[in-house]
């Protein structure tokens, strides 16, 4: 699946159906999602943004200077 979807996509949502293998690419996962289920409208959800460890970051990310 990550051949299909990682190229011109960095940084965008697959919203994957885990039962079905089915998948649907988006810039945000409220869209992901609503493309996924109107294919398949049972479809259990995972996220994934892709190139990115996570779907989301919390804190702050930058560096922190020497004082």
């Amino acid at each position: 699946m990550r051949s299909q979807v990682e190229a011109g996509n960095h940084g965008k949502i697959v919203a994957i159906d885990i039962e079905m293998g089915a998948f649907e690419v988006a810039k945000n996962s409220l869209t992901a999602s609503d493309l996924l289920l109107a294919h398949h409208p049972n479809a259990q959800i995972w996220f994934v943004r892709i190139g990115h460890r996570a779907v989301h970051r919390i804190g702050f990310s930058g560096s922190v200077e020497s004082r």
